[in-house]
């Protein structure tokens, strides 16, 4: 994110992102998919970080995706476990909330 982006500017920025990740996987490989949705996530927790709408709990995924998202493209034979664990994680720290 760029400094003193304004919250709309962020979030059309993170729209044209996923917008034209939809349009590349036509033809990128069938990994790049889930690592996109993924890292548009994290930016997604960075927006809402930036403008003081995120939590400890946010914080902990995306710190959690930062450290697992590449191993979704370099070992496609974890993406799928790597995918469950961030899921199950983010489910623990949601099932805290109560």
């Amino acid at each position: 994110m760029k400094m003193n982006e304004t919250p709309k500017q962020q979030m059309l920025e993170l729209v044209c992102f996923m917008l034209t990740s939809a349009c590349n996987l036509v033809s990128d490989p069938k990994s790049y998919g889930p690592f996109r949705l993924i890292d548009a996530v994290s930016r997604l927790i960075d927006i809402l970080s930036e403008n003081q709408m995120s939590s400890p709990e946010l914080g902990k995924i995306r710190e959690r995706i930062e450290t697992e998202k590449l191993k979704v493209i370099e070992e496609e034979d974890q993406a799928s476990s790597v995918l469950n664990d961030l899921v199950l994680y983010t489910v623990k720290l949601m099932e805290g909330q109560d």
